[in-house]
């Protein structure tokens, strides 16, 4: 890995900590789990959407494959007690719940999902894609690989702060699931319909081969977009691409976890984080100062000396620019 990829990625943990190191996909809100789409908007939007009620992530996006169940939570913005419909129940059923409503693929195909109060109503356009259970195994097999995305230096756990050692590997070609679902070894972070409702097929393609979303998409991560899409670019084969929508919009719904565990957190006692030439003082999870060998200034330091360098080094410049390993097949 890159030293520019490496700084990119303190500065985000600097930004990161900044506005509280405590959120990358969600929290809570079950509005904060949606990704903000540049095709959901109002009664004019020429997505399908129409009326005054905004569903959220539309126009919304699912895949059939026989014998794998697809399920999608549909909520509007601001309003409970809804009640939903399926222009098509063929492509799809709704079930109202309390907070908004399941949907249930049937088919591949498209309809109109409808919310309805007694005084408004809107909807959102629905465009559900049919897989193959071979391209859902692929699918499934990339997502699940053996091999860790992030290889820590020896000694390391596995964290977003691991990244930012000059010890550390990144495997382009490693496993999804590193850092996405409950069980990954680093972050967290649920990647189930729940939060890619909204993007479409090629978005997604986009996303996990480019790190890149779509303009008007909000970056749930506190990390900027420019860190944050330096090391989410991974090697994905053209069939795999299929397989990881197949697997991923087939998944059982999940909310995001209120706090998303980096690794890593302000020291207990530091002063607030400065941007500038005062680096954070960051710790471990167990309150132990950490620190980055070869970068200058980057170090947890001690509250109660207030240093803020103490794992500063010696920088070893590079001449590359920071590119990604990979932007996908």
């Amino acid at each position: 890995m890159t030293n520019s990829i490496r700084l990119a990625l303190l500065l985000g943990l600097q930004l990161a900590a900044g506005a509280a190191f405590t959120g990358c996909g969600s929290d809570s809100d079950p509005e904060m789990d949606a990704p903000a789409n540049p095709g959901g908007g109002g009664a004019k939007d020429p997505a399908g959407q129409a009326g005054t009620l905004q569903i959220l992530n539309a126009p919304l996006y699912s895949a059939f494959v026989e014998g794998h169940e697809a399920t999608l939570p549909v909520t509007v913005k601001g309003v409970k007690g809804a009640k939903f419909s399926s222009s098509d129940t063929s492509v799809a059923i709704v079930t109202d719940t309390a907070d908004g409503a399941t949907i249930t693929i049937k088919k591949d195909g498209s309809t109109t999902i409808t919310a309805k109060t007694d005084d408004d109503s809107g909807s959102a356009k629905l465009t559900v894609t049919k897989f193959t259970e071979a391209q859902w195994t692929l699918g499934e097999a990339r997502y699940s690989k053996a091999e860790l995305a992030i290889v820590p230096a020896p000694g390391e756990a596995v964290s977003l702060l691991a990244l930012a050692n000059p010890a550390a590997k990144r495997d382009a070609a490693g496993a999804c699931n590193t850092c996405h679902t409950a069980q990954a070894k680093t972050l967290k972070i649920e990647n189930t319909p729940t939060q890619i409702a909204g993007y479409s097929d090629q978005d997604l393609i986009t996303i996990f081969t480019k790190g890149m979303k779509p303009p008007a998409a909000e970056m749930k991560s506190r990390i900027p977009p420019i860190a944050w899409g330096m090391f989410h670019a991974w090697e994905v084969t053209e069939e795999e691409k299929a397989g990881l929508i197949a697997y991923l919009r087939t998944q059982p719904p999940k909310a995001n976890p209120a706090m998303i565990d980096y690794g890593v957190t302000l020291c207990p006692g530091a002063p607030p984080p400065m941007l500038g030439d005062t680096m954070i003082m960051l710790c471990d999870n167990n309150g132990k100062p950490v620190s980055i060998p070869g970068l200058p200034g980057a170090g947890g330091g001690t509250p109660s000396t207030g240093g803020a360098d103490a794992g500063s080094g010696t920088s070893t410049s590079t001449a590359d620019a920071g590119a990604p390993a990979a932007d996908g097949g």
